[in-house]
């Protein structure tokens, strides 16, 4: 592994017992190792101790190192890392105990499967990380990383990646065609630690572009670079707060509970006759109000013009890219809830054409991608059997001026679209 010149660290802003450090893997050395048939999983860890220790692999005793390890029990074989405590200080890493887990960067591609041996590309910051896997294994058998050179400008990855790709032996492995790229890490209310991906460039129709990875916190515990004393009274002390949370919790909502039970009893002391004429006002005015309110929006869409499917259609098939005889996408259908609120459906040629469509109607202001109540915006893209398919949600813009066409449709409208 390379080393860097010593730079100045930039923590991420926020609360450090909130976040996640992950550090440049260049900075550890690995290996992957045969498990003994007689070491049970109670022992992993005094064997990965004892390979520190007495194996060869580093020449500084497991006290005096950041390391960890993972261990894949199907095919018996363990992957080691670590680093010297010194190094990290000088560079600049001190009081780990404040973070919720400190990794190395590499840490979200361990776990991964792959259906026959391959080489995978992870970049992490400024830092770019290789690993082989054989068929059906979630242990690397080899891993690498490099720093980028930022010298070198756009060409510092592809030469980083090249490389890499010399330490290899290439006729063993199918190699990615992408890079991915890490992001947020979060850890889920289901025990899990969702680590976000992206791919560098997106344009290859065979990856999938859904590769956020879930790993188990529980097992991820033997990932984290801290010493093992500091993580088993660390992982007491958390089952312990939990434990207390949820007591406080299960508190919380018995009280709860029975002062909704107690305001039930006053309630049904009220007089069945007032009930029964309160609920009758109640009916009665409902429908008003819904009546009222449709027709409001009736108004006020007829004004100005009623649903203009084919009008719409033109506003937004301008920005889909290519020539009038061969655009980079089409439409298969479009829902128009009212209006302004449209469901388009259709495919695309790559997932970067279906990007830079959604990105120019919004850009052109010709319409608002929909987010729902989460704030994710509406929108899916799916790569599978050689097609690129997209649904999205968007609320357009009103333009000045008379339409140049519309059909006015009473409620909602659909128009399907046949693709070529």
């Amino acid at each position: 592994m390379a080393d860097t010149p010593d730079k100045t660290i930039e923590f991420p802003s926020g609360e450090p017992r909130d976040m996640t450090l992950r550090i440049p893997g260049e900075h550890f050395f690995c290996d992957t190792i045969s498990l003994p048939s007689s070491v049970k999983p109670e022992k992993f860890q005094d064997f990965a101790e004892y390979v520190l220790n007495d194996s060869g692999l580093s020449p500084y005793p497991a006290e005096q190192l950041a390391w960890g390890f993972q261990v894949d029990d199907e095919s018996r074989k363990l992957f080691i890392f670590a680093t010297p405590l010194v190094k990290l200080r000088q560079l600049g890493w001190q009081n780990l105990e404040i973070f919720r887990r400190v990794f190395p960067s590499f840490i979200s591609i361990l776990g991964k499967e792959f259906l026959e041996p391959s080489i995978c590309f992870l970049l992490h910051e400024e830092t770019l990380t290789a690993a082989s896997f054989n068929e059906g294994s979630t242990i690397p058998d080899l891993l690498y990383s490099i720093p980028l050179d930022n010298e070198q400008g756009d060409e510092a990855i592809e030469d980083a990646r090249g490389k890499l790709l010399s330490l290899f032996d290439l006729e063993r492995y199918k190699i990615s065609k992408d890079i991915l790229v890490s992001g947020e890490v979060e850890r889920t209310k289901d025990g899990f630690f969702k680590f976000e991906h992206n791919w560098l460039d997106g344009k290859d129709v065979d990856l999938s572009p859904e590769q956020d990875h879930f790993l188990s916190a529980d097992d991820l515990w033997t990932c984290d670079l801290r010493q093992s004393g500091f993580k088993d009274f660390e992982q007491k002390r958390r089952n312990q707060a939990r434990t207390r949370w949820k007591g406080i919790v299960a508190w919380s909502v018995a009280m709860a509970a029975m002062l909704l039970a107690f305001a039930g009893i006053k309630i049904m002391g009220v007089k069945l006759e007032d009930r029964k004429f309160l609920g009758q006002r109640m009916a009665q005015e409902v429908p008003l109000v819904i009546e009222s309110q449709k027709l409001l929006e009736k108004l006020r869409q007829n004004k100005l013009g009623g649903i203009d499917p084919f009008g719409a259609l033109v506003r937004v098939a301008v920005h889909r890219g290519g020539t009038s005889d061969n655009p980079n996408l089409w439409f298969e259908m479009a829902h128009f809830e009212n209006r302004n609120q449209v469901k388009l459906k259709g495919q695309g040629k790559t997932v970067e054409a279906i990007n830079n469509f959604i990105e120019n109607l919004e850009k052109n202001k010709v319409a608002n991608i929909r987010t729902g109540r989460s704030g994710d915006e509406r929108r899916t893209i799916k790569s599978d059997g050689g097609k690129t398919t997209f649904e999205i949600e968007f609320d357009l813009t009103e333009i000045s001026g008379p339409n140049s066409a519309f059909i006015q449709i009473p409620e909602t409208g659909s128009i399907a679209i046949k693709s070529e």
